[in-house]
């Protein structure tokens, strides 16, 4: 999703019957609806996130809605910072918010999903005669998502098995 979207994104745009996320054309850049599958990492993040009292938004800062575009950016930095991972165009190696939209679409490729697939998972409009003719359904859309969800926890299991996982108590 982009930060617009994440930043509007309410618990009422949460579809748990069908574990989608359900995008209004307002407020999507491309100004069409969107449904994004859930896969079982969101779902995990989604349930471990409070519900607020006075508003529907899901993602907050001190319990309050990100009202402007530089809170997700200042977030994000701060994230990055903690982390130790250089942040910003202009620091050398950094990255931005983007750039998670840029890895996703390459692992989507590297997992095998084709280009229309891509497309519509990240709201990429879509060129020439696909977008008269390709409407993926929902559970074309589920099972792209799954093959891609399946491809990253392979990736995430590979990386795993290379750590060395013993702790050096003289550090600790």
């Amino acid at each position: 999703m982009r930060t617009g979207e994440i930043r509007q994104l309410k618990w009422s745009y949460i579809d748990r019957k069908n574990w989608f996320i359900r995008l209004s054309a307002k407020i999507t850049k491309e100004k069409r609806d969107k449904n994004i599958p859930i896969n079982h990492h969101v779902k995990r993040i989604l349930d471990s996130l409070p519900l607020a009292l006075k508003h529907n938004f899901v993602i907050t800062y001190k319990g309050m809605p990100i009202t402007t575009p530089g809170g997700l950016k200042r977030s994000f930095k701060t994230a990055c910072k903690d982390a130790k991972i250089p942040c910003g165009q202009k620091v050398e190696n950094g990255i931005i918010f983007h750039d998670i939209r840029r890895t996703v679409k390459t692992n989507m490729a590297a997992a095998g999903l084709d280009k229309a697939h891509r497309d519509v998972l990240l709201g990429h409009s879509m060129q020439g005669m696909d977008v008269h003719y390709l409407v993926p359904t929902e559970d074309t859309l589920r099972q792209e998502m799954a093959r891609y969800t399946q491809w990253i926890d392979s990736q995430l299991a590979g990386t795993s098995e290379n750590v060395d996982h013993s702790v050096d108590q003289a550090a600790v």
